[in-house]
């Protein structure tokens, strides 16, 4: 017999941080295609920060600042954004619908260096 597991909702006081979504050089604005990183929106998250242990296990290859970031479902986040939080820049290593649900997006990040 298959245990279920049960998972807790996320409570929406833990979203207590701002981060901004930024779209790459190339969109077009105002007719002309950006040369920079250009600001998309800025939303409410968690983030939470992989330690030691989940970080050798995860990926063994790199020290970097990796970061788990959740957020409200949006439909109009891509993979090839970044992320700023604190004045630091992130890039998007994955980008997932909670159980398929379009309530929460798990953002998981790592600093660009």
């Amino acid at each position: 017999m298959q245990q279920i597991k049960y998972k807790q909702p996320i409570n929406t006081g833990d979203l207590r941080n701002k981060v901004t979504f930024h779209k790459p050089p190339g969109e077009i604005i105002n007719g002309w295609p950006s040369t920079d990183w250009t600001k998309f929106t800025t939303v409410w998250a968690k983030i939470q920060t992989q330690y030691g242990a989940r970080l050798f296990n995860v990926d063994a290859t790199q020290w970097q600042d990796k970061k788990i970031i959740t957020v409200r479902y949006r439909e109009d986040l891509e993979p090839t954004m970044r992320v700023e939080i604190k004045g630091t820049m992130h890039e998007i290593e994955s980008l997932t619908n909670d159980d398929e649900r379009n309530q929460w997006l798990t953002v998981i990040v790592k600093e660009v260096l």
